[in-house]
């Protein structure tokens, strides 16, 4: 489907039908849906899409919406469906992940990657101390607290390293700009005060405290994420909005 003029959102073009390419004859263009696309954030930055009912395709040399010059886009990287009158997005197993917004808290599982302003975490879940046997080397360390679980938070660097770390044990860890448990005082995509996160018998309650900046949970890959109007999706170094059209 032809990309129309910057005065009105592009069709985006559905999954098989390649960019720009006719219908064909006696195939008429793809009926809209009530669901577009905004970027907010990436070199296309103001770009808009209006999402067929069929579904649309992204990634950086496949489908629809090509970010051809995001190095963190996978060649096909995410799916926007269409379900049912409803929005969802699925992860094609790309190697940077989907990240989606959450609506103000999530229950979050161990081994979590969120993202908050331009940094990846991973949340470690409980960690447990192992215990000393006769044969083995007696392993010092801080006291463990009594009746608290120990937890980590750690940043992912480029490449999946492990960066920074923060181990607690208390019932609240603060990740932002300043005076957090976990600070990034250059980062300013971070509000002063970003997220908490607060530990449970299972994993953790995340918690966004941004203010609209916005803080994000990776989806497994291959599985279908609902999305609402106002709600966020970062495909590598693009952010994409969710608006409901009249």
């Amino acid at each position: 489907m032809p990309v129309a003029a910057p005065a009105a959102p592009p069709a985006a073009v559905p999954p098989g039908v390649a960019p720009g390419a006719a219908p064909g004859p006696g195939r008429a263009p793809p009926a809209a849906s009530r669901f577009g696309l905004t970027v907010v954030a990436g070199s296309t930055r103001g770009q808009r899409y209006k999402l067929p009912v069929t579904g649309c395709v992204v990634g950086r040399s496949r489908g629809a919406i090509l970010l051809q010059d995001d190095a963190f886009v996978s060649a096909l990287h995410a799916t926007f469906l269409v379900k049912e009158g409803a929005l969802f997005v699925r992860d094609e197993s790309s190697a940077s992940g989907v990240f989606v917004t959450i609506p103000g808290t999530e229950a979050i599982a161990p081994k979590t990657l969120f993202s908050a302003g331009a940094r990846l975490f991973r949340f470690s879940g409980r960690i447990e101390i192992p215990i000393a046997q006769a044969s083995q080397p007696v392993i010092y360390g801080a006291p463990v607290p009594l009746g608290q679980a120990i937890y980590a938070v750690e940043e992912i660097l480029v490449g999946g390293r492990a960066g920074r770390a923060v181990v607690a044990a208390t019932a609240l860890l603060t990740i932002g700009q300043a005076h957090c448990d976990f600070s990034f005082p250059q980062d300013e995509g971070l509000a002063g005060r970003h997220c908490e996160l607060s530990p449970t018998a299972t994993g953790a309650m995340l918690r966004d405290l941004s203010g609209g900046l916005g803080t994000y949970v990776r989806i497994p890959p291959s599985t279908e994420r609902p999305l609402r109007s106002g709600d966020r999706v970062r495909i590598g170094n693009h952010v994409f909005q969710v608006d409901l059209l009249g």
